[in-house]
């Protein structure tokens, strides 16, 4: 019998609040995902097409997880903003790690001129989203290399470099929406990694939740919520980070941090006008960290 792949479920999420969250007027959007209403399956495509179910989703989608959608959508802003400012610097190397139905590979023209991208995740999700890949753009980039890993059990020092991954360019690895659902042991090795396989001047951005949000010692009701929610995905939360202690847990992994975005400040810069009133999730972050070559 053919295995029937279906993907991680917790990125067709993300890629759900990424498609209404660029349904949204100009004036009242956080972020702006050209791709993201492509990447959806048909049957939503024709949804999202009538002004009047358009304006549903986006009411509908104020209701669920109040605050989940706010964090995702501005965690993509930023996380855009951040690879803008790193092309700017000379990355030479982009790695998604997790990458999901994540688009950046083929909405920032910049990455076309001589860079490599490599589009890091699990073979079931993977397949499918180079399927949408090929119908949206009629075929495949040449810049963008796909690389099969399981997190959990399999090795970035083996995979990436006989897919071509160079490790002494100066590299941006993007890492979002992911290390919430890994053991520590993996997101240690990812790190570990990064660490020791990245060129001068390489940095990783990646989102974690706060440990409060994953132990549930938390009191904020939407925390129960979601660890409810992922359970039932079969996609249960696994890591998280105590607030204060970001720093030092990059600094012994060899980072230096050089952002900690919390939910706050990401209220207070992207949701302005019309979207003044919309929640952030609270127990959430966005770490900006540089390899520390000694």
């Amino acid at each position: 019998m053919t295995r029937v792949q279906k993907g991680s479920m917790t990125s067709k999420e993300t890629l759900r609040w990424r498609a209404i969250e660029s349904l949204r007027p100009e004036d009242e959007r956080v972020c702006y995902d050209n791709m993201a209403n492509d990447f959806m399956d048909r049957p939503w495509q024709s949804f999202s097409r009538n002004r009047f179910m358009r304006k549903l989703l986006i009411r509908q989608s104020n209701k669920d997880f109040i605050g989940m959608g706010g964090f995702i959508v501005a965690r993509t802003r930023y996380i855009d903003e951040f690879l803008k400012a790193q092309i700017a610097e000379g990355i030479k190397q982009l790695v998604i790690l997790g990458a999901g139905y994540d688009s950046r590979a083929y909405r920032f023209n910049l990455l076309d001129v001589g860079m490599k991208v490599f589009e890091v995740d699990h073979p079931d999700t993977q397949v499918l989203k180079m399927m949408k890949v090929k119908m949206v753009l009629g075929s495949m980039p040449k810049h963008a290399i796909y690389v099969h890993v399981d997190f959990a059990h399999e090795k970035l020092e083996i995979n990436l470099p006989k897919n071509g991954y160079d490790s002494g360019l100066k590299t941006l690895f993007i890492w979002e929406g992911v290390t919430m659902y890994l053991p520590e042991e993996s997101v240690n090795r990812t790190l570990a990694f990064i660490a020791a396989y990245s060129g001068e001047g390489s940095c990783v951005i990646f989102d974690y939740l706060f440990e409060s949000a994953i132990d549930g010692t938390s009191q904020v009701k939407e925390a129960q919520m979601m660890r409810m929610h992922c359970a039932k995905l079969r996609e249960p939360l696994h890591f998280g980070l105590k607030e204060d202690a970001v720093g030092g847990f990059l600094l012994s992994r060899g980072f230096s941090l050089l952002e900690n975005t919390t939910a706050t400040s990401l209220k207070n810069t992207y949701f302005k006008g019309k979207a003044q009133q919309r929640k952030v999730f609270p127990l959430a972050a966005i770490v900006c960290a540089k390899v520390r070559h000694l």
